[in-house]
């Protein structure tokens, strides 16, 4: 049994930079060994390849403290403030409509989508665990967590996970 469950939410940076950061390494590991001090560049190539590689959104449960920690995390230094709770009341999805307009000279187009949400409820305040389009794949994710959540309660506190996933969605069709 685990007190602490950590939950990578989201990534910091869209996946077309965190490929980019991965093709940074190798310039910068060359210009390491690369005559005429260009060692500089090369470290600070690898450092920015780091930085961007491990920024990503963390949520984590400590469940006998009762504290959740919802925090930017970036190669183990952690920005954000950590909360007490009495009681973890369930888990929930939902669904937002979305419009995305992209312009250029020539013309423009618009997008409309649904994105569905996951989140965990603390007490009373909700705390985004993740998005996504599909909505098959945020119940797959949630009830990873929701079983990660009932298989690591600690009997001295208060959580409840007893529930199922509530789904705030429209039916689909």
């Amino acid at each position: 049994m685990k007190a602490r469950i950590d939950i990578t939410t989201a990534y910091y940076f869209p996946l077309i930079i965190r490929i980019v950061a991965v093709g940074l390494i190798v310039p910068g590991v060359a210009l390491l060994f690369a005559p005429l001090n260009w060692w500089m560049i090369g470290l600070l190539l690898i450092l920015l390849s780091l930085f961007v590689l491990t920024a990503r959104y963390r949520l984590s449960i400590n469940l006998v403290k009762q504290t959740y920690h919802d925090h930017l995390w970036i190669a183990g230094f952690e920005k954000g403030e950590k909360n007490h709770f009495d009681v973890i009341t369930g888990m929930f999805v939902n669904q937002n409509a979305y419009t995305q307009t992209v312009n250029s000279r020539a013309s423009s187009m618009t997008k409309h989508g649904i994105e569905y949400n996951g989140y965990i409820r603390f007490d009373e305040e909700d705390v985004h665990v993740l998005s996504d389009d599909s909505k098959k794949r945020v119940m797959r994710k949630m009830k990873k967590i929701q079983e990660a959540l009932k298989g690591n309660i600690v009997s001295s506190t208060t959580i409840q996970i007893n529930s199922d996933i509530a789904d705030y969605t429209k039916v689909e069709s």
